[in-house]
Order: C-alpha cells, then sequence, then structure tokens
C-alpha cells in the first residue's frame, strides 16, 4: 500500500521510505532520515535540530531537578487535582440564552406603518379610487348593455335608424367617461403601488437592520444555544423582515384594494339595484370566493413546501462543500444516488398534491360556473315577473361578479399573515432581548490609566449550554501588572475559559474578575475590550484587504506606515509585499487566500497595532507546522517584549513559556499548580510530568 504522509512533527516521519522536503512550491531536499541529516545546512537539518533542542532542554530540566524537590517547594501553591470540590452553584443562576417570543399582530403592524403615515394615507387614497373603479365601472358597462339593447330593439322593431344615431351618441358618451375613468385609475393606482411598496422597502430595511443589530449585541453565550445556530439565524436575517414588509406593502394594497371595492359594490348593487338579488349574490360569494381562492393558490404555484427538500438541499450541500474528499473517495456517483433517493418522496408528495390541484381546481371551476347559471337563472326569473328590471339586474350581477375576483386576491393577505407574524414575532424577540453582556451598553467606568492587574476571586463557572458541568471551581489567581502568566494543562482543564472570563464573552457565575481593583463587569464594555488585544488559535480575517484586516477594532483609521511598522514588528512584510498588490491583497472568505502562518501574523499585526494593555495569547501556534510556528512565534516574542503590559499566554508547546514571569498549571477547574518553569520541576507534579510528557 502506497502511503503519503504531511507531517508537522518530524519525529512521526523518522521511518518513511522517502521524505521529500518542499520550500516555496520546490521540491528541495529527499530521502530517508539518516540521508537528510547528513546534509550540511539542510533545511530538514535544520527544522529536525530545532525540535530536537527543544525536546533536549525540557528533558535535561526534568532530569536536573527531578531530585531536588524538597520541603521548600511545600511554599509554592499546589491542588491536588483529583480532590472533588463541592460547589454550592444552582442552575438558575446559570445564564439562559432562550428567545422569548411575544404575540406580534395587526397592532404591531399598524406601528410599524406610524414613521412612513404620511405615505400610507396616501396609498390608502390611491387603493379606495382603485377599488371604487371595479363597480363603478360595471356600473358604466350595464349602463352600455342597456342602452345597446334598448336601442337596437325599438331600431328594429321600427326600422328608424334615429334610435341607432341615439345610440351611438350615448356609448359615445360612456366610452369617453371610461377613458376618463382610467387615466384617473392609473394615476391613483401608480400612487397606491409606489406608496405601498416604498413602505415594504422602508419597514424592511428597518426590520433588517433592527435584526442585525440585535443579533450583534447578543452575548457569545446566545450563540452557543443550538436553536440559535449561526445557520439559522442568518437564514431568518435573510427572509424574516420580508415575510412581515410584504403585509405592510404589496399584499397590504390589494387587502385595502379589496376591501373598497366590496363596499362599493354593496352600495351600488343594494343602493341603485335589486336587494333581492344582492342578498342571494352575497349568500353565494363563499363558493365563488372558495373558487377564486383555489386558482389564485394553483396560479402561485404553492407546491412543495421547502421543509420537503431541507434533507436534499443538506446532503447536495455537504457534497459540495466536501467535494475533494467525496472526489478522493471515487463517491461521486453513490453521492448522486442517494441524492436522487432522497428526492423521491418529495415527488410522490408533489405527484398527490397536483392530483389534488387538479380536481380541487376543477370542482372548484365547476362551482363558481354553476353558482352563475343560478344567479342569471333566478335573475332573469325575476326580469320575467317584474320584481326588477332588466338594467337592475345586469347591474347588481356586473359589481358584485367584478368585484369577486379582486376580493379573492385579497386572500394573500390572510395566507401571508401568519408566517408575517410568526417571523415579527421571532424578529422583535432578538431586538427587544435583553442580553446579560450587552456590547451596545454606553454605561460603566472608563478608567484612566491601565495598569493590568487582574485578580480572579473565588471564580465558579459554568458554560451555559453545559450548565451541569462545573468548568472552573472556587478559582483565585492574582496576576500583577505587566507579568506574562502562562497557563497549561490537561486538555479540558479550564485554561482557554480564563480568556473568555476576561474578555467578558461569558460572566462567572459565582465570584468576580477584578482589573486594577474593578470588577470588570462595572467597566465598560466597549472600552474594556479596546484595552485587550487577543491572538487565538485560527485567527479570523473578514472579506477584504491585508491592510483592511490588520486595522480592524481601531477607533480611528491608522496610517499606511502604521499598518507596515506592525506588519514588519509581526514578520509579515516581507510575504505581504510579494503579492502583486501587497496590502490591498483581498483575504478572500475567512482568510481562504492566505496559509495558517500568514493568517496569524496578520492577527499579531492587528494586536500590535491596537497597543493593548492587556495581551492574550490563546495557543497562537497550535495549529502551525514548525516552520510557521518558528516564525510567529519570533513575532509573538517581539510583541511582548514590545512593553511592559500584562500578557496571558495558553500554551500547548511548553517550551514557548519556560520565561513567564508564572506558570499556572489548570486542572479540573482549579490551578493545581503555580510558580516559575524551574520552581514547577522542582516540585516534581503536573507539570514535570507533562515537561517529561512532551520531550519523549
Amino acid at each position: 500500500m502506497t502511503t503519503l504522509v504531511i507531517a508537522h512533527r518530524l519525529s512521526t516521519i523518522r521511518h518513511a521510505d522517502k521524505i521529500v522536503v518542499l520550500n516555496e512550491g520546490h521540491i528541495v531536499e529527499s530521502g530517508k532520515h539518516e540521508e537528510l541529516l547528513q546534509v550540511e545546512h539542510g533545511i530538514y537539518q535544520n527544522m529536525y535540530h530545532i525540535q530536537e533542542l527543544r525536546s533536549l532542554e525540557e528533558q535535561g530540566e526534568v532530569e536536573r531537578h527531578g531530585e531536588e524537590n524538597d520541603l521548600g517547594s511545600a511554599k509554592l501553591s499546589r491542588t491536588l487535582s483529583g480532590v472533588s470540590v463541592k460547589t454550592d452553584i444552582s442552575e438558575s443562576a446559570v445564564e439562559k440564552n432562550f428567545l422569548d417570543k411575544k404575540p406580534f399582530g395587526f397592532a404591531d403592524l399598524l406601528k410599524l406603518n406610524r414613521l412612513e403615515l404620511k405615505y400610507f394615507i396616501v396609498g390608502l387614497v390611491g387603493s379606495c379610487g382603485g377599488g371604487i373603479a371595479q363597480p363603478v365601472s360595471a356600473v358604466l358597462i350595464t349602463g352600455m348593455i342597456t342602452n345597446m339593447t334598448k336601442q337596437y330593439g325599438l331600431y328594429q322593431s321600427t326600422g328608424d335608424r334615429s334610435y341607432l344615431s341615439e345610440l351611438y351618441d350615448k356609448v359615445e358618451l360612456s366610452g369617453i367617461l371610461y377613458l376618463v375613468g382610467a387615466v384617473v385609475v392609473a394615476i391613483l393606482t401608480y400612487l397606491q403601488m409606489y406608496c405601498f411598496k416604498y413602505m415594504e422597502e422602508k419597514i424592511t430595511t428597518r426590520l433588517r437592520t433592527d435584526n442585525f443589530r440585535g443579533l450583534c449585541r447578543q452575548n457569545v453565550g446566545f450563540f452557543d444555544e443550538k436553536e440559535n445556530a449561526t445557520g439559522a439565524l442568518t437564514a431568518d436575517l435573510a427572509t424574516n423582515a420580508t415575510k412581515v414588509s410584504m403585509l405592510s406593502g404589496e399584499s397590504q394594497s390589494v387587502f385595502f384594494n379589496a376591501v373598497f371595492t366590496l363596499l362599493a359594490a354593496l352600495v351600488i348593487s343594494f343602493g341603485f339595484s335589486s336587494w333581492l338579488l344582492s342578498l342571494i349574490m352575497l349568500a353565494l360569494i363563499p363558493l365563488m370566493l372558495f373558487g377564486e381562492v383555489a386558482r389564485m393558490k394553483e396560479m402561485k404555484g404553492a407546491g412543495l413546501i421547502s421543509d420537503d427538500l431541507a434533507i436534499p438541499g443538506a446532503h447536495a450541500s455537504e457534497v459540495l462543500s466536501n467535494i475533494r474528499t467525496v472526489a478522493s473517495l471515487g463517491i461521486e456517483k453513490r453521492s448522486a444516488g442517494v441524492f436522487d433517493d432522497l428526492l423521491e418522496e418529495p415527488l410522490q408528495k408533489g405527484r398527490k398534491e397536483a392530483q389534488f390541484n387538479g380536481l380541487s381546481l376543477g370542482l372548484n371551476s365547476f362551482m363558481m360556473m354553476a353558482t352563475y347559471a343560478l344567479i342569471f337563472w333566478f335573475g332573469a326569473k325575476k326580469v320575467d315577473d317584474g320584481t326588477i328590471n332588466f338594467a337592475e339586474m345586469m347591474r347588481t350581477l356586473m359589481a358584485i361578479m367584478m368585484s369577486v375576483q379582486t376580493v379573492s386576491m385579497a386572500s394573500k393577505f390572510l395566507s401571508d399573515a401568519p408566517k408575517a407574524f410568526k417571523a415579527g414575532s421571532t424578529i422583535f424577540a432578538i431586538r427587544d432581548r435583553v442580553a446579560p453582556i450587552d456590547s451596545f451598553n454606553a454605561d460603566g467606568l472608563r478608567l484612566t490609566k491601565v495598569n493590568g492587574r487582574l485578580e480572579f476571586r473565588d471564580i465558579s463557572f459554568r458554560y451555559p449550554t453545559r450548565p451541569e458541568i462545573n468548568v472552573l471551581k472556587r478559582y483565585n489567581l492574582t496576576i500583577e501588572a505587566g507579568q506574562t502568566v502562562a497557563f497549561c494543562g490537561p486538555s479540558g482543564g479550564g485554561k482557554s475559559t480564563i480568556i473568555s472570563l476576561i474578555e467578558r464573552f461569558y460572566d462567572p457565575v459565582v465570584g468576580d474578575v477584578l482589573l486594577d481593583g474593578h470588577n470588570i463587569k462595572d467597566l465598560n464594555l466597549g472600552w474594556l475590550r479596546s484595552q485587550i488585544g487577543l491572538v487565538g488559535q485560527e485567527p479570523t480575517l473578514f472579506i477584504g484587504t491585508i491592510a483592511e484586516n490588520i486595522s480592524y477594532g481601531l477607533a480611528e483609521q491608522p496610517s499606511q506606515q502604521e499598518i507596515e511598522d506592525a506588519a514588519k514588528m509581526a514578520n509579515a512584510h516581507d510575504f505581504i509585499t510579494q503579492f502583486p498588490d501587497g496590502y490591498d491583497t483581498q483575504v478572500g472568505m475567512k482568510g481562504e487566500q492566505l496559509s495558517g502562518g500568514q493568517k496569524q501574523r496578520i492577527a499579531i499585526a492587528r494586536a500590535i497595532l491596537k497597543n493593548p494593555n492587556l495581551l492574550l495569547l490563546d495557543e497562537a501556534t497550535s495549529a502551525l507546522d514548525s516552520e510557521s510556528e518558528k516564525v510567529v512565534q519570533e513575532a509573538l516574542d517581539k510583541v511582548v517584549a514590545l512593553k511592559r503590559r500584562t500578557t496571558i499566554i495558553i500554551a500547548h508547546r511548553l517550551s514557548t513559556i519556560r520565561k513567564a514571569d508564572k506558570i499556572c498549571v489548570v486542572s479540573g477547574g482549579k490551578i493545581a499548580e503555580q510558580g516559575t518553569h524551574q520552581e514547577l520541576l522542582r516540585l516534581n507534579g503536573i507539570y514535570a510530568g507533562l515537561v517529561e510528557s512532551a520531550s519523549t
């Protein structure tokens, strides 16, 4: 079997049949481990000696101090990690991050329209004119038909062509009135559609802005909840505002149009036509509306709901986002087959829905035609027995029948309402939620001078998503101003939690974190974070240029020279200037155009430019190969030495923290050991064991 190994640790590839050394896209050395070590000043030899030197130094420290453990070490703070500490933390004290959704209804919708009241009034006038136009046109058409029937009948019975001339004059007058009405309706419809559409866009923008601002002000713990997954929140951000605004825009205009149409039709049919025929038609309107609503639904394409395609869509997204893995495994056809199988259920549902739509639409068309037939038959009988005349029958029929189609369109407003109200409830819940840690809150102290003394006083902490697990237990620690303090220990012991508490991503359940004697809860959150520089394990770069990414987080835009000076200090200037666009190079989504080491140096340059009073380094080199780690570590050492500031280092490589003023070993949520590198080796405890493990 042929095996390829991409290695960061050279000790893992000693026994490989062939080792290939790559540098800047070229193979510079190749051979077995022993052969490459013989190459004078070779790259492989240099990397291997660097790693060996670290291991030998650490091993030597262990051996040298292993026998020096005496009673003096008892002066050091030491707590056995195996001792269990009971805490009195109640789960009710743990931060809650659920949305409290309140009902959203028409009253809230009207409040949203308040700022665009003048547009609403003008649009309402347009809806009124457009709505009345349909029944009024029915009156004009009825008059034309009645006159034509009457005058032409007289002409046929007498042969007198003067009746035709009189008919022409009346039809011409009706046509002119119809044309004038068309111009007026066109103007009113324009005002109606423009005003309501403008309202819709304004409300969409306002709601979407409120939604995004609400999301931005939420505490970090809010996004840890499964219900608040970023994918779902961004999908809601894209659609919820539109759903709500539709009720204030086009749908609302159609609704008011239908209301005025129906009112005008009722006035005309009851006031100027046959009240008896009007009552019968009103009783039959639900049947006619049922047919029209079904037709509108079918035309709207009410097919498969999106949930039916969620699973196939997720499968497609997974395959396409991991296409390299799919191709390497040769499972393209299999993945396509699985996609076909997943589409089978939506296909069957679609077939059944198509059959149902066809049958219901046919039945409803029959009901509508049958209703018309019944009304014509009944109206003709009443004309025959003299109860009503022909003009009254036609006026009633035309007024109500022409309004049915308009009224049926208003059903879209009602059908959209439940979805809009649900979406509005979600937006308002996010907007109005009082975040326990609110980054938009302008209150709080802003210290005139920051020394950087940190104190963790009797801290107990649980993550909101895991309230049953105590991450930190009665945690006490003091970091003096200007000290460099490193944290190390077994994975999951609570090292990175320290940084989260300093940044106030979370608040402790019990206890306080103090900066220069002030509880950080009493400090202005924005100001506090402006005093902190954070370089994490996975640096975050945003879409934009390298220069923009370096300057993020500053209140004022730095000069190009300041950006370049920071990049030089971070060992980033050389690789940046090799790009054709230099500092204007686009980094891509999440910095995909840069390597891990390059991204990390950009993040370090960002921290240097910020010049913070507190510097937090969270396993900043753990994901890098040895060559990149060396360059990045040199940059970090420069940053630490740049000025006297409080520096906290979360370490995975113990060789990088030997010079720290204090090393804290975190285990089981407590400070198990603390002291300098030499002191902890003499203690011969957890730290000494970690150093020994790293050297073997």
